[in-house]
């Protein structure tokens, strides 16, 4: 995350300037790969949600976590609160307050971020026909059997408390 901040808005400004690109995209294929998440646990709960909106709206993938990843976050506070500030503190420089205002404030920084690049955050922003959107994923999930999160503690009905946040 620490490079794509640092990077993306290079990107953005000049799409043809390979080093940033290039850069960009070793960051995502060495998330996607699973290679930073060695020896810790994985959680998968955010892209899997994000899935079902590109299915549903054809909203692009980068897109769709960015709706969901707020939500995500504060809807899981208490259990994330201790990874949440330890992000803040390593990609947004939050050294001020508690675990509870470094966490709130890597949300906030997050959220920021996003705007900064021109990504929309809410579900409402990309469609006028996202009533009912919650209830058909956490529907999906029922229906596949799945549990979310790293714990698998995030059942198909916390997904859809957490979609609809994301309204």
């Amino acid at each position: 995350m620490q490079t794509l901040v640092e990077v993306a808005p290079k990107v953005l400004k000049d799409p043809t300037d390979y080093t940033p690109a290039a850069d960009f995209m070793w960051s995502c294929t060495m998330a996607l790969n699973g290679l930073i998440q060695k020896g810790v646990p994985g959680d998968w709960a955010v892209h899997m949600m994000g899935h079902e909106l590109t299915a549903l709206f054809g909203i692009d993938h980068a897109r769709t976590l960015a709706v969901i990843a707020p939500s995500h976050y504060k809807y899981n506070f208490e259990a994330k609160k201790e990874k949440l500030a330890q992000y803040g503190e390593r990609v947004w420089n939050i050294s001020e307050g508690s675990i509870d205002d470094k966490a709130y404030a890597a949300i906030e920084k997050t959220e920021a971020f996003f705007h900064k690049l021109g990504i929309d955050t809410k579900l409402s922003d990309y469609t006028k026909d996202y009533d009912g959107t919650a209830e058909e994923i956490a529907k999906r999930f029922t229906d596949r059997g799945w549990k979310l999160g790293e714990r698998q503690a995030l059942m198909p009905e916390d997904a859809q408390k957490i979609v609809k946040m994301a309204y």
